[in-house]
């Protein structure tokens, strides 16, 4: 058994696989030199066999399931909560079939640079963006990720780092990204239910 799941392992491995996206229920609402944004629906259908080609993370906006089918053939029952957030490394293999008849929903980011830049803006003109404006929720090697407050923009603040801001209002996101060294106290929410900001390490 051992040597067949090696084998198999193998197999996968030495193949060539599509992306993730595009696919059915994709859909590409931001793209520039770091990160690719997708707004994706997990629809009540099965997908193709595909690997990650880039780091990514993300936040779900719905609640919904789906199964997820391993580059071993495991199948695993999965569900996934609203405003539960995820990264994970490039290189994933496996597919996925929609299960819910209203579809889980998320926000995906792809970085396309295969390292971090590992730059920070120095500029102290205004406290930098961070806890007095929102909840940091997740940290990795690649992205910090927080949850805005609700209410008002904060005061003048900068990015230290690049920055993808998803304002989500009646269930649509919208992005828009902000520049390190960036100084404002607009961070493009104003009518938006949630916020969450991804700051690119």
């Amino acid at each position: 058994m051992k040597i067949l799941v090696a084998v198999l392992v193998l197999f996968f491995q030495s193949q060539v696989f599509p992306p993730p996206f595009p696919r059915d229920g994709a859909t590409k609402i931001f793209e520039n030199g770091r990160v690719i944004v997708w707004d994706v629906a997990w629809l009540k259908q099965a997908y193709p066999v595909h690997r990650h080609v880039y780091d990514y993370a993300g936040v779900y906006y719905t609640s919904g399931d789906r199964v997820v089918v391993s580059d071993q053939g495991r199948r695993s029952p999965t569900t996934s909560v609203a405003w539960d957030t995820f990264f994970f490394r490039r290189g994933v293999t496996h597919s996925e079939e929609g299960a819910s008849e209203t579809p889980l929903r998320a926000v995906f980011l792809e970085f396309k640079e295969d390292q971090p830049l590992g730059k920070l803006e120095a500029n102290t003109a205004a406290p930098a963006f961070g806890a007095a404006a929102g909840t940091q929720i997740r940290d990795s090697e690649r992205v910090m990720i927080w949850e805005l407050r609700p209410g008002p923009s904060p005061l003048a603040h900068v990015h230290t780092r690049d920055a993808v801001i998803v304002a989500f209002a009646n269930s649509k996101p919208r992005v828009t990204f902000v520049s390190r060294g960036t100084i404002h106290g607009d961070d493009q929410t104003a009518g938006a239910d949630r916020s969450v900001v991804f700051e690119l390490k």
